[in-house]
């Protein structure tokens, strides 16, 4: 490594800052020695104090300039110094710590036998049994057989909802309803199960029937006369009413998996389509171009030095902040919405309830909104 262009910085910013103009004293130095003593003998001696003043504020304005002048070649001096020594020594983190060695992915025994179950555990969830049988054969894994039993079970449900078949969901639905019923997120998929039965059967008497035995239990919380006296009606293919499995497959899949503490959706799938389609790889890729090895290791990130656009389907935290207290959102913090409909979160309103009182006038607006009336939102 050379080292020519740095002592040649390092001398011009010496010389710079040995010249007198470059010194911030100096001219100012200048101005009091041999201007003001000139300037008191011109006063005593009669001349008009206000001009004697004046001329001493104008050398005063032009040594201001110098000051600013000398400064400005000196910091650029300076600022060459900094380029020099970067280009002629480079950083070299993989020489400082084996921390920033870019060994090839999954040699490691361990990280490739977790890549194998990832790999296995996503075909499960797939119900790919043919697969799920080779990959075991050709690897000294096996997938855990009680898991095996409901992802069958997920999958055999998901196929009678996809044929219009909804009694094996509804039976499922019914020996899990405290859980589907528990809080924070309680699950209106019994509804639209028995929504879903409702809107197959064509027999307005018998669908009448239907919705007084298992619908109305429902009036509370959904819309049950509306669909109710849709029967009454012919069903167009845009209507609110039209009978969609899809949608309701989607949603026994999330309450199944929820009930089991699965991954809603395949995390094999997730890293990929973030990596691939969501332009992840693309952003880091472009990112370790131009910023080099400043950057360390990719491995080592917390977080990603830049930001990467995501649908709204991929994003997993919440991005409230409050509007009062400046925080982000938490469990233990939720954001919470007033009567007036502002949002703050929940520490924030609590503490402008004053003490002895109930309610809380909102930070934005003259509405008080009541301990009881804040409700609590889910992103």
């Amino acid at each position: 490594m050379s080292t020519t262009e740095v002592t040649a910085a390092v001398d011009a910013l010496e010389a710079l800052a040995a010249h007198t103009s470059t010194s911030t004293s100096a001219p100012l130095a200048r101005v009091l020695n041999e201007n003001f003593a000139v300037a008191r003998e011109r006063i005593l001696a009669g001349s008009p104090p206000k001009l004697v003043i004046a001329e001493l504020q104008a050398n005063l304005a032009r040594a201001k300039k110098d000051v600013e002048k000398g400064l400005k070649a000196w910091y650029a001096a300076l600022g060459n110094v900094g380029k020099s020594v970067d280009k002629s020594f480079p950083p070299n983190l993989s020489a400082i710590s084996a921390a920033y060695d870019d060994p090839p992915l999954f040699v490691d025994a361990a990280a490739s036998k977790a890549l194998d179950n990832i790999v296995l555990d996503s075909l499960g969830q797939r119900g790919l049994w043919d697969s799920v049988e080779a990959f075991e054969e050709e690897t000294d894994l096996h997938y855990d057989p009680d898991k095996r039993v409901l992802s069958e079970e997920l999958y055999r449900i998901v196929r009678d909802i996809e044929a219009g078949n909804f009694s094996s969901a509804i039976r499922w639905a019914t020996e899990n309803k405290d859980f589907l019923a528990a809080p924070p997120h309680p699950s209106s998929l019994p509804y639209h199960l028995h929504r879903a039965v409702f809107l197959s059967i064509t027999d307005r008497k018998e669908a009448l029937a239907y919705a007084n035995a298992h619908l109305f239990v429902y009036m509370s919380t959904q819309p049950v006369l509306s669909l109710v006296t849709s029967c009454l009606y012919g069903v167009a293919d845009d209507s609110p009413y039209a009978n969609d499995a899809a949608p309701l497959a989607s949603m026994f899949t999330t309450d199944y998996c929820r009930r089991h503490g699965w991954a809603r959706e395949d995390p094999l799938e997730v890293v990929v389509d973030l990596g691939s389609r969501g332009g992840a790889l693309n952003a880091i890729e472009k990112a370790r171009r131009v910023m080099g090895e400043r950057l360390g290791n990719v491995r080592k990130w917390e977080e990603l030095p830049m930001e990467v656009p995501l649908p709204a389907s991929r994003r997993y935290h919440s991005v409230f902040v409050c509007p009062v207290s400046k925080e982000q959102a938490t469990d233990s913090n939720p954001p919470t919405m007033l009567s007036c409909g502002h949002v703050v979160a929940r520490e924030s309103f609590t503490r402008m309830v004053k003490t002895g009182k109930r309610s809380a006038k909102c930070p934005y607006c003259p509405q008080e909104t009541s301990l009881t009336s804040a409700q609590r939102l889910y992103f």
